[in-house]
C-alpha cells in the first residue's frame, strides 16, 4: 500500500533540518509566514502560511497535500518533484501493510499487518515466509524509524536531529539572508536574546535588537551581504562559523562597500541553532 504520509512525515523532518529551527511542533504561526516566503523565493511557487499549517497538521485537514504542494515542498528541499522524492526514497510502499492514523493532528501512525491467508500453503512456501516476514519488518523498522511498542505493532517516531557542521552552516546562511533582506522577524529569530556583536572598532553592542532598531529607523540598511570562504567547526553543541563578507549598504547617511572576516558562534538550544555572539574584522582593500 502507498503509504505516502510516512513520506509527508520525513519531509517535514528534513525541513526542520534545512532551516535549522529544530521541531516544527514548536514553530509559531510567524514562522510559517516566513517559510511561505522561503518556499517562494527558492522555489518561484506560492504556498499560503494556511496549506503549510495543514500540512504539518496544525490546521485540520482530512484530505492529503494536493500534488502542487507535495511538489513544490520537495522542490524546496531541492527535488524535481515529490514523484523523483519518492523515487529516491524507497516509493513510500510497505508490503502488506495498512496504514492507520492513531492521533488527532494525523501526524501519528500505527501498522497491523492485512495480508491474507493463503488457502493453500506448501511446505516451501511457509518456509521462505517465516524467514522472508521478519526480515521485511526488520528492514521496514530501521529504514522508518519504528519504535516497537507491542508484538505485531509500531509507532513512527520523528528520527533525531541534533547539531551537525551542515545545519550550523544552514543557520549561518540563513541569518545572512535575514540580514541582506533587512528583515526584523527573521534576524531576532536567529539570535540568542544574549547575543552580542564585536565590530571592527573593538566596541561591544549587546541586544538581538541592535540591527532591527538600525532597520527600522533607517540608520542601517543593507543592499548586498554575500558568504564565501566557509570554515566551520563543531564542539558539542557549539558551532564556530566563520566567513568571507561582502558588504554594501548605508550605515547613516553615509554609503559603505566593504569585506569583513566574520565569526559567528552558535549555540544548539531546544532543537535549534541561536547565535550567541559575532566578531567582525574588516579586511583592508588591496
Amino acid at each position: 500500500m502507498n503509504t505516502d504520509e510516512f513520506l509527508i512525515e520525513k519531509t517535514i523532518a528534513l525541513f526542520e533540518s534545512n532551516t535549522g529551527w529544530g521541531d516544527s511542533d514548536e514553530w509559531t504561526n510567524q514562522d510559517f509566514v516566513i517559510l511561505s516566503e522561503k518556499i517562494q523565493e527558492r522555489t518561484g511557487l506560492a504556498l499560503s502560511h494556511v496549506t503549510l499549517k495543514r500540512v504539518w497538521g496544525k490546521v485540520k485537514y482530512d484530505s492529503l497535500p494536493t500534488t502542487h504542494t507535495l511538489d513544490t515542498l520537495v522542490q524546496f528541499l531541492g527535488y524535481e518533484n515529490w514523484r523523483d522524492f519518492k523515487s529516491q526514497n524507497g516509493n513510500g510502499t510497505a508490503s502488506a501493510i495498512t496504514v492507520k492514523q492513531i492521533n488527532g493532528n494525523g501526524r501519528g501512525y500505527t501498522i497491523v499487518d492485512n495480508k491474507p491467508e493463503p488457502k493453500k500453503k506448501t511446505w516451501i512456501l511457509k518456509s521462505i515466509l517465516l524467514i522472508a516476514i521478519p526480515v521485511i519488518l526488520i528492514l521496514l523498522i530501521i529504514s522508518n524509524g519504528w519504535v516497537p511498542v507491542t508484538f505485531g505493532s509500531a509507532v513512527k517516531v520523528k528520527p533525531a536531529i541534533g547539531p551537525t557542521i551542515e545545519n550550523a552552516l544552514a543557520a549561518d546562511q540563513e541569518l545572512a539572508r535575514a540580514l541582506q533582506a533587512n528583515d526584523t522577524v527573521g534576524i531576532v529569530r536567529m539570535l540568542d536574546k544574549e547575543w552580542a556583536v564585536i565590530p571592527s572598532n573593538g566596541d561591544v553592542d549587546e541586544g538581538p535588537s541592535i540591527f532591527p532598531s538600525g532597520i527600522r529607523s533607517g540608520f542601517r540598511v543593507l543592499k548586498i551581504m554575500s558568504l564565501s570562504e566557509p570554515r566551520v567547526r563543531l564542539y558539542g553543541n557549539i558551532a564556530l562559523v566563520t566567513t568571507k563578507v561582502e558588504l554594501a549598504g548605508v550605515l547613516g547617511s553615509k554609503a559603505f562597500d566593504i569585506q569583513e572576516r566574520q565569526t559567528d558562534v552558535w549555540r544548539w538550544k531546544n532543537g535549534g541553532w541561536k547565535c550567541v555572539l559575532t566578531q567582525e574584522a574588516v579586511i583592508p582593500k588591496a
